[in-house]
């Protein structure tokens, strides 16, 4: 699959023995893609002129159309990344030092055998600031997500309790005039890109919900949602079934991300108006306190161009913009994509994401899940049956 970080496109497949490896997306022969490519035996072939390059360290081991007797040049060679894979996820290292896996944060959760885990990611035409603010502002809930997990008539008094940690900041959650009962909420930044919900229930369960905001490029980030709970088993075991089918799996996918639409709706608008020289918070509240303290530590953490390696900060307006949509959707997403997720967002339902899904399918040459074929309904028809079989044989214990 095709990634970029930190302003640097990367490509990220397995080799023979399913390992995770990280190449530089870019063949040193004529410059293109590797991401377009496939993947024989372990090793990346360039699309173009089947180059092969070595998953380990990135050197071009095969040349098809090298003459009888020449040696590959010594310059054939792309720059390979450190990556592991732990806790569902795979990890990058683009430092120059060396790797260090021990730095790789770890929370009991994610060795808790009794926990459930699901976890979505998207790219999205957003700086990765405005995400990891937008998380540590619980006041929008109520409103912004009317009718998800929340509703307007719960918009009430809200005090964060803040406090520093040594790796950045963490805030319980006071809801004035909120009954006795409900759920006790927490949010932790971990710095640079790290935010965790914590929830914990009445009746003694809780959820954990970990999120990333992975810079791309400029005004584009990654945006990885991972979730762990101790309570859900039927929930979970339905989820997992839905990732053998398909077109379940695009649904799920899609219903996943209603949430994050939502989100986008306030945060392109953002963007457009800080491009246009407002500050991220023009009149801060007391419920903006954490907000107002991670703003201050990324102002003085980092300059305009300290993420981009080549980028000098003197990008025209316009062109940023159309560089971070194109990052995430081409460039015939320019202008289209706000309205698209508004709609999607506004209309409800997994099947009014469709102008979303449609664009994201074409510009990464694949299927709209939303197209009609005998596969989904079979596949509809069949998890039907196996979720049923599974009730039924968990009731009759």
């Amino acid at each position: 699959m095709a990634a970029r970080l930190l302003g640097e496109p990367l490509v990220l497949f397995r080799d023979e023995e399913n390992r995770p490896r990280c190449l530089a997306d870019r063949c040193p022969h004529k410059n293109a893609k590797l991401s377009v490519g496939r993947v024989r035996q372990g090793k990346m072939e360039c699309f173009y002129h089947g180059w092969q390059f070595d998953s380990r360290n990135g050197k071009v081991d095969c040349i098809p159309f090298l003459l009888p007797g020449r040696s590959i040049p010594p310059q054939a060679q792309t720059k390979s990344y450190p990556c592991v894979e732990k806790y569902h996820l795979i990890w990058v290292w683009p430092g120059e030092s060396q790797a260090d896996e021990s730095l790789i944060p770890w929370y009991p959760e994610f060795s808790d055998e009794k926990a459930n885990f699901w976890g979505r990611s998207n790219e999205c035409p957003v700086d990765a600031s405005l995400w990891l603010e937008n998380l540590m502002d619980l006041a929008h809930t109520p409103f912004a997500h009317d009718g998800q997990f929340a509703s307007r008539e719960q918009g009430r008094p809200l005090k964060y309790h803040t406090k520093a940690t040594k790796g950045g900041l963490v805030a319980e959650t006071e809801f004035f005039g909120a009954p006795e009962s409900d759920p006790k909420q927490s949010t932790e930044w971990v710095a640079p890109i790290t935010s965790i919900v914590s929830v914990k229930f009445p009746g003694g369960t809780w959820l954990r919900l970990h999120f990333y905001s992975v810079p791309m490029a400029p005004g584009a980030c990654r945006f990885i949602m991972t979730l762990y709970r101790d309570w859900g088993y039927l929930l979970q075991k339905a989820m997992d079934a839905a990732e053998w089918f398909p077109p379940l799996r695009a649904m799920v996918a899609q219903m996943d991300m209603t949430v994050p639409f939502q989100d986008m709706i306030s945060m392109t608008g953002q963007a457009r108006n800080m491009k246009e020289g407002c500050p991220p918070l023009s009149v801060p509240i007391q419920c903006d306190e954490m907000a107002v303290h991670f703003r201050r530590w990324w102002g003085k953490a980092f300059t305009r161009d300290v993420w981009w390696k080549g980028w000098n900060g003197k990008m025209d307006m316009e062109d940023m913009t159309e560089s971070a949509l194109q990052a995430c959707f081409g460039a015939d997403a320019c202008g289209q994509y706000e309205r698209d997720i508004t709609f999607a967002a506004n209309s409800g339902g997994s099947r009014n994401c469709r102008p979303y899904v449609d664009r994201w399918a074409t510009t990464h040459y694949k299927r709209s899940p939303f197209e009609s074929s005998w596969w989904s309904t079979f596949a509809l028809v069949l998890s039907a049956g196996l979720a049923g079989a599974a009730f039924t044989a968990l009731s009759r214990r």
